[in-house]
């Protein structure tokens, strides 16, 4: 019989508790050992551990040891879960510099809360596996180099506060199984190549409070429902697709402290009543939207509004009076729109600005702000520095008191300031830019200007500035750049700007009027990139200074007046992409060199009197790069260049046939000059001792009744115009054997001063000889038929009328002739009669004034080649000097007299400039200089300057039309016209341009025209 044996149950509890713990004990072994093999795994992934993180993870002998395993210890990783000690909860190596792929592994980390491999440069897809990684709290890949899609699998990760994984490489859609990460606090995927449409899904996500979707595909529109996300603090959505409006409930969201909407395709308007809180932040974007709508004009609600960002969108209307009504803002972003000022009324927002103590930006450049400021801004905050009023047309003087602010950037440019610049602007001592150019500011550079040693941009082009650039300029050692292009400055270079150390981006004098050579103190700017004396009166020759300036990528001394051969110094110059030495004097061989600098896009030699043979390599092969025309002795070449083969002859030859010729051009000089000094002491006084010498000199002297039958009786059929002093007729006569179409000019001998004019017509037509002028053919000097006085002029016959007809069609019955005038036709006849003009100024000795530059002295022939006319009022200048008279009769025609005329000035070529100033004028807005204008101006100068330069466009006539980019149009040709016009229009007749300096300036911006092809 068996004895039946019974167990105590505190022995059955023993047994019990002790499998229990060896299970258990089991388990975390085993769990630890995926743990380990997980991040060793990560760790063999890793091909480059720059700062040694990884190094203490060798340490894995006692790894799997009872309670403490020794990865626990090591750098990046913690444990810190108290129900399992074992277990590895976080992983951090952000910024550690890592280089290599994310190990699948990873998944087994199944107690892990915090995952951030952020800012490394980690490769490859996101792990599917950490969709399993069930306890995570954040997960941060940001800034690595990640490709691929986002798992679906990571929708399973139901405690996810924080998703980021901007800046990477992603592709792809958005997983809709994220919408199950109903506590997601952070969801980042910026800067990414990741698209959608439908993004109503991630509506469900209201525990969000960072939201950012910036630098990706997306379309569609922005869902109502992300209106409901009740915490948001951070919304960017910025630099996407999207369209459509913004949900109203988004500007309502108290909780919001940054909102970004730009670079999209949004549409709309914002609701009436924001509330809009957005505490301080220290992260701006600006904003580039298709958003169109309102600035809210009322922000009752917002009180704690700090910072608001709406550049570059399209908002309209006025600025709200009450924008800054709580003063709690610091930043005012509201430049690149559409924002309106057109009264002093609509300024008002200003004023509201000045409750706002902290305020250390205001942008409201780029919009349509105009007329004058109602405040000063230096009653805004003392903390403001950064002030942008660029782009509007804001009229007044810059304020004096500037100094008070404490400005880092200050730009003014494309407005309408007037006045000077502020004698305290030096008191600005932490400056760091300066913008205002393309303004009407005057007078001189502020000598106090170079006080300001914090500065780094400098720009004033584009004004009325004058006088001479100071040293003090010398003064600055952060300076980078520095613009005084397009001004009226004179002088010459001052050699302390050319030793600034740190003027390395740009140096950019052009346009001006400085003389003098080139200081050899140029060799301290070794670090410039770019250069620009171009369009100045600078002389001597380029120095070889200049070859030490090696980082040159541009160098522009075109328009100037340089002697002497191109220096062997620019050998060193092989950065250069531009050089630019056209339209001077420059002369000797093209270096061979330059054919080896292989960066150049422009090489313009052009209009200089360089000579000997062109090299037929390198740059000089390619036709695009290399413009040599305009120097007549060069030869051979590539062929597209078309000069003449260079003669083989012998080298002592050449020599002798160029001592020949300069002896001989001595010894023609001498009689020349022999024979003028001759001729002049014998002239007659006696006006009619002109005529006799110009009829004497004439093939053949013509009949009154020969024009009688030319006109048909002087009939009104055959009336073509009229003037103050006689008729002009059409008519044909014989002239060697041929029948040619003439214009007779009838002088009306019964009005005062007809005989004069007529002497003074003959006296100057007998002088000159050049295509764009008027030929006289003959003259008839006698009696009619009723044995009365007769005195004409037959001229040449130039069909097309003249440009009064064509500008003006309501003068002429062809009622489309102006139309014809594009804007490239304009500018041809504009350089047609500059031309002309520079013949009489500078070309015939003595010189000739024509008085009378107006359209109706302008003819065109059929290929609309003008030919100017009417010299009846012409000044043939003497040597003598002129003095005032007590009496005196103004030369010209209304509008287009010079001012100084009025006041009893003599005759003067400065004169003509005036005229042909207005001309040019009238040509480019279709206004005549005696029209009525509507904007308060009293002419047509004042006209033009009222809308130079940002509002050419609006006063330029609409028949001149054009092909090309709008913006580059107003550049390349519609500026440099309208400032060439004033320019020629100042009110000092010293401050005028001279007409062989016109018509450099005009061959320039033909270049410029042609080259892009407009018309």
């Amino acid at each position: 019989m068996a004895i039946e044996r019974t167990w105590p149950l505190w022995l059955l509890s023993l047994l019990t508790h002790t499998l229990l713990l060896l299970t258990a004990t089991s388990q975390s072994q085993s769990i630890n050992g995926d743990d380990l093999s997980a991040l060793l795994s990560f760790k063999f992934l890793i091909r480059n551990d720059p700062k040694n993180i990884l190094s203490s993870w060798d340490a894995v002998s006692n790894a799997t040891n009872k309670s403490a395993p020794v990865f626990c210890q090591w750098k990046a990783v913690s444990c810190n879960d108290h129900r399992h000690p074992g277990r590895v909860t976080t992983l951090n190596l952000s910024d550690a510099g890592l280089v290599g792929t994310i190990s699948p592994q990873l998944g087994n980390l199944t107690l892990l809360r915090v995952l951030d491999l952020s800012a490394n440069s980690l490769d490859g897809d996101i792990p599917t596996s950490l969709g399993g990684c069930s306890k995570l709290h954040a997960m941060n890949l940001s800034n690595n180099h990640l490709s691929g899609n986002i798992p679906a699998d990571l929708g399973q990760l139901s405690k996810l506060e924080v998703f980021d994984v901007g800046h990477n490489n992603l592709t792809g859609d958005i997983p809709r199984s994220l919408s199950n990460l109903t506590t997601l606090v952070r969801f980042i995927i910026e800067r990414n190549f990741i698209h959608g449409q439908d993004l109503s899904w991630m509506g469900n996500l209201t525990s969000l409070t960072h939201f950012v979707l910036e630098g990706n595909s997306f379309t569609g529109n922005i869902p109502e429902s992300f209106g409901k996300m009740a915490n948001l603090i951070y919304f960017s959505v910025q630099n996407n697709q999207l369209e459509g409006h913004v949900p109203l409930p988004i500007f309502n969201l108290s909780s919001i402290r940054f909102l970004d909407l730009g670079f999209n395709r949004l549409s709309g308007s914002l609701p009436r009543d924001v509330g809009i809180k957005l505490p301080r932040i220290n992260r701006f974007n600006t904003l580039n939207n298709h958003f169109e709508g309102i600035i809210p004009p009322t922000f009752s609600n917002a009180s704690a509004l700090e910072v608001l960002l709406l550049r570059a969108n399209k908002y309209h209307g006025l600025i709200p009076r009450e924008i800054g009504i709580h003063g709690n803002l610091k930043v005012l972003m509201i430049g690149d729109n559409v924002l309106q000022a057109s009264q002093s009324s609509d300024w008002e927002f200003l004023t509201s600005l000045t409750n706002c103590s902290s305020l250390i930006t205001l942008d409201v450049g780029q919009n349509s702000l105009a007329g004058a400021m109602p405040i000063n801004i230096a009653n805004l905050s003392k903390e403001l520095s950064w002030i942008d009023l660029s782009g509007n047309q804001i009229i007044g003087t810059i304020p004096a008191d500037l100094w008070k602010l404490k400005l880092t950037s200050l730009n003014l440019s494309y407005n309408l300031f007037t006045g000077t610049l502020p004698s305290d602007i030096g008191r600005l001592a932490i400056l760091k830019s300066v913008y205002v150019n393309h303004n009407r500011i005057d007078g001189k550079i502020p000598q106090s200007l170079g006080n300001i040693t914090q500065l780094i941009y400098l720009s004033l082009s584009n004004n009325f500035l004058d006088g001479s650039i100071p040293i003090s300029l010398g003064n600055f050692t952060k300076l980078e750049v520095m613009d005084l292009s397009c001004n009226t400055l004179i002088g010459q270079i001052p050699q302390e700007i050319l030793t600034i150390p740190s003027l390395t981006r740009r140096l950019n004098l052009s346009n001006n009027a400085l003389i003098g050579s080139i200081p050899t103190q140029i060799e301290h700017l070794n670090n410039l990139a770019k250069m620009d004396f171009s369009m100045n009166k600078l002389s001597g020759g380029i120095p070889q200074a200049i070859g030490s300036c090696v980082q040159l990528s541009s160098l522009n001394l075109r328009g100037n007046l340089f002697l002497g051969q191109i220096p062997e110094s620019l050998n060193n110059l092989r950065s250069l992409e531009i050089l630019d030495l056209s339209n001077n004097n420059l002369e000797g061989h093209i270096p061979e060199f330059l054919a080896n600098f292989t960066l150049l896009t422009n090489l313009n030699l052009s209009f200089n009197k360089l000579s000997g043979p062109v090299p037929n390599t390198g740059i000089f092969r390619n036709a695009t790069v290399v413009s040599l025309s305009g120097n007549k002795m060069l030869c051979g070449g590539p062929t597209y260049l078309q000069f003449p083969s260079c003669s083989s002859g012998d080298s002592v030859q050449r020599l002798h046939v160029l001592i020949f010729c300069i002896l001989g051009a001595l010894i023609f000089s001498v009689c020349c000059i022999t024979a003028y000094c001759f001729i002049k002491t014998r002239m007659k006084t006696n006006a009619i001792d002109n005529e006799n010498l110009f009829l004497n000199d004439m093939n053949e002297r013509i009949s009154y009744a020969e024009l009688q039958a030319a006109t048909e009786s002087f009939s009104p059929a055959n009336l073509v115009g009229s003037g103050s002093f006689g008729n002009v007729y059409t008519g044909n006569l014989i002239i060697d054997q041929n029948l040619v179409p003439v214009a007779i000019k009838v002088l009306n001998l019964e009005q005062r001063g007809a005989s004069r004019s007529f002497l003074t017509e003959c006296d100057a037509l007998r002088r000159i000889r050049h295509r764009k002028l008027v030929k006289v053919i003959t003259v008839c000097s006698g009696l009619d038929q009723n044995g009365d006085e007769f005195k004409a002029l037959v001229l040449e016959f130039i069909c097309n009328g003249s440009l009064d007809e064509w500008l003006h069609a309501n003068t002429t019955t062809i009622s489309t002739s102006s139309r014809r005038l594009n804007l490239m036709k304009r500018f041809s006849i504009a350089l047609d009669v500059a031309e002309a003009l520079e013949y009489l100024h500078h070309h015939i000795v003595p010189s000739i004034v024509h008085c009378d530059i107006k359209p109706s002295n302008i003819l065109l022939d059929d290929d609309l080649v003008a030919h100017v006319t009417d010299f009846g009022l012409a000044k043939i200048m003497n040597a003598e000097p002129c003095t005032k008279s007590s009496s005196f009769v103004i030369k010209g025609t209304i509008g287009y007299v010079a001012p100084e005329y009025g006041s009893g000035s003599p005759v003067s070529m400065e004169g003509d400039i005036y005229s042909y100033g207005v001309l040019l004028l009238e040509m480019f807005t279709g206004r005549r200089p005696t029209d009525n204008f509507t904007d308060g101006t009293t002419c047509l100068v004042d006209y033009v300057k009222s809308a130079y330069p940002t509002n050419l466009l609006e006063i330029l006539d609409v028949s001149a039309t054009y092909n090309g980019n709008t913006e580059d149009i107003i550049e390349i040709v519609i500026c440099p016209i309208f400032r060439l016009g004033l320019a020629c229009c100042k009110e000092s007749p010293r401050e005028r341009m001279k007409m062989d300096d016109v018509v450099k300036e005009l061959n320039a911006i033909k270049k410029g025209f042609s080259a892009n092809a407009y018309a």
